[in-house]
């Protein structure tokens, strides 16, 4: 396979007929405009099958891209042990830089949390239109860092609503500042591990002891990072990097 060194955008696969890839917005403004691809260049698509075409521009207009199928490349399976991460609401950029982050290492959810200190700091709504945002960082970490398939942002959910979301067999975790006996490290997990990890990261200010009540209520293993204190938006990425490379995907 030659490499490329370019995203792979995203496409869903009813996009591809004869050997044909059919483009059209949001992804073929991005690409005429921001990009500025032209008849004759070469771009890489991905599908929802974990699926790769190289193709090459054949036709453009304000309308639609049209490209022709030179090559295709499968995928590797899905991972194992799918992670999910259920980040609490993060002030401004900093949540952003969480999802594209989290995308980076390979997270296949993203749960944005409404924790009572979230709440207690976030007008009405706002966080419900944030999602589509959110969404789109999502695929412009996925894109750029060559992921198989996008990772989901969905509605931000409450405590209890997480609860009800996660799978009932999933191997679930809640991260704390230090106080808690177990480190992230010491889970279950290894390289033969399979099924659903979830992985809960409390806001700024961290979890109330009545959330904290719910999660262990709820069996979540209260996990910490070890002694050192680390900022709300760096504790997540620390504890992904640490479960990616139980799991054998990381290092």
């Amino acid at each position: 396979m030659s490499f490329h060194h370019m995203p792979v955008f995203f496409i869903q696969s009813n996009r591809i007929s004869n050997r044909t890839v059919t483009i059209d917005d949001p992804l073929l403004s991005h690409l005429s405009k921001s990009l500025r691809i032209r008849k004759g260049e070469h771009v890489w698509v991905g599908d929802e099958h974990r699926v790769r075409y190289h193709v090459r521009v054949e036709h453009l207009d304000s309308s639609s891209l049209r490209a022709s199928i030179i090559e295709t490349v499968a995928g590797p399976p899905p991972p194992r042990a799918p992670v999910i991460l259920a980040q609490a609401v993060l002030k401004g950029d900093r949540m952003n830089w969480v999802i594209q982050k989290a995308t980076e290492l390979g997270v296949t959810t993203i749960i944005p949390l409404l924790t009572s200190r979230v709440i207690a700091r976030t007008p009405a709504g706002r966080t419900r239109t944030a999602r589509e945002r959110w969404q789109q960082i999502a695929i412009d970490a996925a894109q750029q860092s060559e992921q198989w398939e996008l990772p989901d942002v969905t509605s931000p959910m409450t405590l209890p609503e997480l609860f009800q979301h996660v799978p009932h067999a999933a191997l679930r975790c809640a991260l704390l500042e230090r106080k808690a006996e177990r480190r992230l490290g010491a889970l279950p997990i290894d390289h033969a591990f399979q099924g659903t990890i979830v992985l809960a990261v409390g806001p700024e200010g961290g979890w109330t002891p009545e959330e904290m009540q719910e999660l262990l209520d709820q069996r979540f293993y209260a996990v910490s990072l070890g002694e050192s204190l680390l900022r709300s938006e760096t504790a997540p990425l620390v504890a992904l990097s640490i479960l990616q490379h139980e799991l054998g995907n990381l290092g």
